[in-house]
């Protein structure tokens, strides 16, 4: 059996409960009326090319593969989260390898998402003709000549000689080459609503600030305990574009008010992950990327979008838990320890906690009056 480890001197479980410190240089921030001055100013100037190579002075910036970015070995914004739960968390995540979800039918959210980064994709949509079966030649010939048509080839002759298994050969061979994606006729009403509201929501400031951003940029540094840290902001934009240096997310949600959507932030730790994206970001390119952008939107009815200036406050909160998680991981690599829970008790409990109720438990009210009313 193995030996039960001591973890007395495992410290940095308690350092979750100690009150966050706020103290920092809030003009290092940019201010919002800032950034919407410099946008009126110079929304009729042609955007600066972003220069993934001049950016990368103490790491490596650089638009590669989704499945190179999941591969480096770096410490990403979700495994933070991991280590906030507990180190064991952390560790199991780092060991496992998840397979990639397939997906093979449309999702209007990460259609959305990406909509949002790369707009020309609003156009990149088209509608199947209805009542078409493909269980005849005359079926498989239309959906050819529909491919055909979104492809711009060349209609082609078919004759008699043409047979069943070839015109399907020939349809799947249009259909590999189509860029478009093909949706329901509902989606595409959905799709048009959310590509008038990209353009026009806030008097049409959404382009503006994607003006010259580059999207899905992976960032590759080192933090101050020498861990190889790793981000891949949705997009980024620079000051000679917008007037500050910006992280973009992109958020889709079924919150109906940005209360509850403030609501879900906070549940799912985003402060994390924005907060740390500035501090790699930051680190690895030489500038100041302290203007994180939110953009939201709705996959539920009205399906409308909104635009979020996080402010310095809660980018603090996101650093000093990030911070906190670095620590924990550094911890934990150098003990070669990843305890679960027990991290959190005190030192000397063996992981054992003193368990209370709630109050709001101890307060419940149960019926005690059963009888029977007259009619």
């Amino acid at each position: 059996m193995e030996e039960y480890k001591d973890l007395s001197t495992f410290t940095v479980g308690d350092e979750l409960s100690i009150p966050i410190d706020l103290d920092y240089d809030k003009s290092s921030y940019p201010k919002l009326d800032d950034m919407l001055s410099f946008i009126r100013m110079n929304s009729d100037e042609p955007a600066t090319a972003i220069d993934l190579e001049t950016l990368s002075v103490n790491g490596v910036c650089v638009k590669d593969e989704i499945k190179e970015y999941l591969s480096h070995s770096g410490i990403s914004s979700a495994a933070l989260k991991e280590a906030l739960k507990s180190p064991l968390a952390f560790f199991v995540y780092e060991q496992m390898v998840f397979p990639p979800k397939e997906g093979k039918h449309f999702e209007l959210g990460t259609f959305a998402h990406m909509a949002f980064l790369e707009p020309e994709l609003f156009d990149r949509v088209a509608v199947a003709p209805e009542g078409v079966s493909l269980a005849t030649i005359d079926g498989v010939i239309r959906m050819i000549n529909f491919y055909q048509q979104l492809n711009g080839s060349l209609p082609s002759q078919f004759c008699g000689e043409w047979k069943m298994p070839d015109l399907k050969d020939y349809l799947e061979k249009e259909k590999s080459e189509c860029k478009y994606e093909i949706i329901d006729p509902e989606h595409k009403i959905i799709i048009d609503a959310m590509k008038q509201r990209y353009y026009t929501y806030g008097g049409g400031i959404i382009p503006k600030l994607m003006k010259g951003a580059v999207s899905e940029v992976s960032m590759y540094g080192t933090d101050e305990y020498g861990q190889a840290v790793k981000i891949r902001p949705d997009a980024i934009n620079i000051a000679e574009n917008i007037g500050v240096n910006a992280i973009i997310s992109v958020k889709t949600t079924h919150a109906e008010s940005i209360g509850k959507f403030t609501y879900d932030c906070a549940r799912l730790k985003y402060e994390v992950s924005e907060g740390f994206y500035q501090q790699v970001a930051s680190s690895v390119t030489g500038r100041n990327f302290f203007c994180t952008l939110m953009i939201i939107l709705q996959t539920v009815p009205p399906y409308q979008p909104a635009v979020l200036f996080w402010n310095s406050e809660s980018i603090e909160v996101g650093k000093y838990k990030a911070n906190i998680a670095k620590s924990i991981i550094a911890e934990c690599r150098e003990k070669n320890i990843y305890p679960g829970f027990d991290a959190k008790c005190p030192a000397g409990n063996c992981g054992i906690y003193e368990f209370d109720l709630p109050d709001w438990a101890k307060k419940e009210e149960y019926p005690t009056a059963i009888e029977e009313y007259d009619e």
